[in-house]
């Protein structure tokens, strides 16, 4: 169980790298401000959503070890 925890979170954290370094990537060819602005706010909500989801993940998996755990005894 904590192989897929430690599976889910890594490839979680990889696609969080990747899309800050695509972010970061296609905002600095950019010369609009407007259009800055808009991807910034777009990766940001992005930043904040998904460490969200992961602790989400991780205690959804834990309540059912939790519960297996319980019940097996």
């Amino acid at each position: 169980m904590r192989g897929v925890i430690f599976g889910m979170c890594t490839f979680v954290a990889a696609g969080v790298v990747a899309t800050g370094f695509l972010a970061i990537w296609s905002t600095r060819r950019t010369s609009d401000v407007g259009n800055r602005f808009r991807q910034g706010a777009a990766s940001e909500i992005v930043w904040a959503v998904i460490p969200c989801l992961m602790v989400l993940a991780a205690a959804i998996l834990g309540t059912i070890a939790i519960a297996a755990s319980r019940a097996a005894n």
